[in-house]
């Protein structure tokens, strides 16, 4: 009978002969081949699961005992339909003759080490919310699709937790779904796998939920299938993380439809640079679907840029020529001042910022550098991560005799106004 140790603590680290006996104590600086690994994270398990949830003892029984170190599963949460869910309560959870509760004895986790009960099982719900009896028509689709996305939302704000999602069980969609949902919101620590079990056969047998510690044999289509001879084993997929390429208002709030939607706009726009619009009238950006309000002034530097470089010499990876760009010193300039000062009176706003810009000469470069910070911090967290969010953004670039030129990289054609 094996033992699972299933408290996650550190690997043993040998300790070195001292090289000054009855000195003082001296620390050693481990390289880093020779650092002890950190803790694994206490991690959820979450399956979909139909009429045979076999496949969540298969995948614990990969997790806790093929796996080395074992992966500390604190927590089991199964996605299924109503009748997925009776299958559960009767073969996995009740406390004699459930597998789950079997598993633990067979391989000696301590009792309630791991959580699972009927209350972590997720019954799907249709647009009535009634329980589900199977995943059968369109509405039925999109509704498994939100609450498969709501609960993998959930269940990743946790950072002091890992997710394990299995997709081996349920509907060939629900499986989709959670693999989709995964993509959109898993963390590197994060993992998704597919149970393989060998011979084909086993597969569904009524009394094979894992390799049990002790040798059986299973009756399956008129021959024998001796325990040691099953092979269980766990396949993790891998998946591009999209959760960082999503900006986290819309991670937060939006349904599945939306959000898939939202992530290839900004998938596409890693493709190809969308246009920038100066609308005076809203004093924003729209870049792509995006807006980006700015402050009068904020609007007046920005537009003053932009009508710079879209004057200028008209080069698309141009760095910052003379013509496209602006020294510091050139904003403590009165002209430049004139030039702000009368964009700021077309948007026939008031704004106690403007008093200030007379004094912007006395204060150097300074003010115009706050200014700055603050457009491109906006810019950064209207468009979210991205290849081309710099585009956009006012940019340094160091002169020859050493000076920053201050530009827009977007290019010249694509500076349009509202």
């Amino acid at each position: 009978m094996q033992e699972i140790q299933t408290d996650g603590g550190e690997r043993p680290v040998r300790r070195q002969p001292s090289s000054n006996p009855g000195g003082t104590p001296t620390a050693r600086r481990l390289p880093p081949s020779d650092r002890p690994l950190p803790p694994p994270l206490p991690t959820v398990l979450l399956s979909v699961a139909g009429l045979t949830p076999q496949v969540i003892t298969e995948t614990l029984y990969c997790l806790l005992v093929k796996s080395d170190p074992p992966v500390p599963v604190r927590e089991i949460r199964v996605i299924t339909t109503r009748a997925g869910a009776e299958r559960i309560r009767g073969q996995l959870l009740d406390p004699r003759r459930g597998y789950f509760h079997r598993f633990c004895r067979d391989f000696r986790i301590p009792g309630g080490s791991i959580r699972f009960d009927p209350d972590a099982v997720l019954v799907l719900s249709g647009l009535d919310g009634r329980p589900l009896e199977d995943v059968r028509t369109p509405a039925d689709n999109a509704a498994v699709a939100d609450a498969i996305l709501s609960l993998v939302r959930d269940l990743t704000r946790n950072p002091e937790v890992s997710l394990h999602c299995s997709v081996a069980g349920g509907r060939k969609t629900m499986g989709l779904f959670l693999g989709m949902a995964f993509q959109l919101f898993a963390r590197p620590s994060d993992r998704l796998s597919h149970v393989l079990v060998w011979p084909p056969d086993i597969e569904g047998h009524k009394d094979f939920f894992y390799p049990p510690p002790r040798p059986s044999t299973y009756s399956m289509n008129g021959r024998a299938i001796r325990s040691r001879d099953i092979k269980v084993e766990l396949a993790e997929i891998p998946v591009l993380l999209l959760r960082e390429r999503v900006p986290a208002t819309d991670l937060e709030t939006q349904s599945y439809t939306a959000l898939v939607a939202r992530a290839q706009q900004d998938l596409d726009r890693l493709a190809a640079p969308p246009g920038l619009i100066l609308n005076r009238g809203s004093r924003s950006l729209r870049i792509a679907d995006r807006d980006v309000p700015l402050t009068p002034v904020e609007f007046a530097v920005y537009d003053l840029l932009a009508r710079r470089r879209a004057a200028g010499c008209g080069g698309p990876d141009c760095p910052s020529c003379p013509r496209c760009s602006l020294e510091a010193r050139e904003f403590l300039d009165a002209a430049v001042h004139g030039e702000i000062s009368r964009s700021m009176a077309r948007m026939a706003v008031r704004d106690q910022r403007a008093r200030s810009l007379p004094g912007w000469p006395r204060s150097g470069d300074e003010r115009f550098l706050q200014v700055r910070s603050r457009i491109n911090s906006k810019i950064r967290k209207a468009l979210g991560p991205g290849r081309w969010v710099d585009r956009y953004c006012i940019r340094a670039h160091k002169s020859p005799r050493g000076l920053s030129r201050y530009f827009i990289p977007a290019d010249p054609k694509q500076i349009l106004r509202e």
